[in-house]
């Protein structure tokens, strides 16, 4: 399933029908990373600090997050995200959030765990990854597609 998202992003990439919005860390806005949000379907925690925000258009729409936030806010909001019933998290589900590039870099989160679940009836699928880092917080990764 997620071969054939990247066939396709590549493909539109091929095409030069895919758009990539990328957004420097330093250069993310709260409005741009909310739009972003809003189009995955999320809210973040108001204590979580963007990273990343961008959105990869094409045949299949993409869109990604990084994020800091503490692990109290971070267990509480994968409560709403993850259903009771999901896989759990595994570094062998890494490569649901695809590779690396510019400011995305899941790749280089050290502790790195992932899951995969349906999103939107299903409709979407939404990729997770957390890791920890110092300062009793964690950094979050959010890949979301539509299939």
């Amino acid at each position: 399933m997620l071969l054939a998202l990247f066939a396709a992003a590549c493909s539109n990439v091929a095409d030069g029908n895919a758009a990539t919005s990328p957004s420097n860390s330093s250069e993310v806005s709260m409005q741009d990373a909310q739009s972003v949000a809003r189009q995955i379907g999320v809210t973040f925690p108001a204590g979580a600090k963007v990273e990343h925000a961008d959105r990869i258009e094409g045949r299949d729409n993409a869109a990604r997050l990084a994020l800091v936030m503490s692990k109290t806010d971070w267990a509480g909001w994968r409560a709403t995200l993850v259903p009771g019933n999901a896989p759990p998290f595994s570094a062998d589900a890494n490569f649901h959030l695809g590779p690396d590039e510019g400011d995305w870099a899941p790749g280089k989160a050290s502790g790195l765990t992932t899951v995969q679940v349906p999103w939107r009836e299903g409709n979407e699928s939404l990729n997770l990854g957390y890791a920890p880092t110092s300062d009793d917080q964690v950094r979050v990764f959010l890949f979301w597609h539509q299939l």
